[in-house]
């Protein structure tokens, strides 16, 4: 699993909005669209459809860069207090710590797996155990990583208190992952009520828009309506569904950052669901319910 750096980052998120902008641009181009009184918002459902869709591309791309550098940090996460424990268990046996990091290099450790086996690579052609471990720390990114790194040096500087300081880390490195663990599951619910609330806003702009201004809409046809002046004001139905379709997608966006944030405590790794949800409300708008 390749995990994308902040340079690699910048650039395509950068190329996402500038081939976005483009098709923005070309769709108000050749749509036809002007600004105009008392309207001022595209009435076309196919120039809001390819707005909608032009957003989503500006976003789709970051997002899934996004999705798997977070992937990517779970894992090592996930995968960081196995390799340590197994390290631990060959130490614990009387292997030298060297020889339980390269017994530890032909296992499955997930996105570990490699740099550790290029940091033995390293250890054996350079013989600079310091710095291949401090290498091998940075490749792996997480605060975690690079303190197992620190730790494994220390360890090896120490000789004789080895087998104290891995159990003291094994377990430390066990308690916080422990901790993730349960902190993903406990909020769980609270990405489901962001999910539950788009879905909740895409049922009443259906009910609005069908059962409510269509058949105002119809009445206000009637001659015999429009004399008695019950009904007046009425705005063409496709400007009504623009609102609510634009409504629904800055919710939609909304929705999935606040979810980001809520899950992993960063707004940018919640594009991910503002495209999932940004993805719905488009099909849902262009659905047979609305025709």
């Amino acid at each position: 699993m390749i995990y994308f750096d902040e340079k690699d980052q910048k650039t395509i998120q950068i190329a996402s909005l500038a081939i976005g902008f483009i098709l923005l641009v070309l769709i108000l181009i050749t749509g036809g669209y002007f600004p105009e009184a008392p309207y001022w918002i595209p009435l076309s459902r196919r120039i809001n459809t390819g707005l909608g869709l032009s957003l989503l591309l500006m976003l789709i791309v970051p997002s899934f860069v996004e999705w798997n550098n977070n992937k990517y940090l779970k894992e090592v996460e996930v995968n960081l207090p196995l390799f340590l424990r197994d390290i631990t268990n060959e130490v614990q046996s009387g292997v030298p710590l060297m020889f339980a990091m390269e017994s530890a290099s032909t296992h499955d450790y997930g996105p570990i797996t490699q740099p550790l086996q290029q940091t033995m690579d390293r250890i054996n052609v350079t013989s600079d155990i310091e710095g291949s471990l401090l290498w091998f720390g940075e490749q792996l990114v997480i605060p975690q990583a690079k303190r197992l790194s620190l730790i494994l040096i220390e360890a090896y500087s120490t000789g004789g208190r080895i087998t104290d300081i891995l159990e003291s880390s094994l377990e430390m490195f066990t308690i916080l992952a422990n901790f993730k663990s349960e902190r993903d599951s406990l909020t769980n619910p609270y990405l489901s009520v962001v999910f539950l609330g788009n879905v909740v806003f895409l049922i009443i702009s259906w009910v609005l828009l069908k059962r409510f201004l269509l058949p105002l809409s119809e009445l206000n046809v009637d001659a015999n309506i429009q004399a008695s002046g019950l009904v007046s004001n009425i705005f063409n139905l496709d400007y009504y569904w623009a609102v609510l379709f634009w409504a629904a997608v800055i919710e939609s966006i909304a929705g999935g950052l606040i979810g980001g944030k809520i899950k992993h405590g960063k707004l940018s790794k919640g594009l991910f669901y503002a495209c999932i949800l940004l993805l719905v409300t488009i099909f849902f708008f262009n659905s047979w319910l609305f025709r």
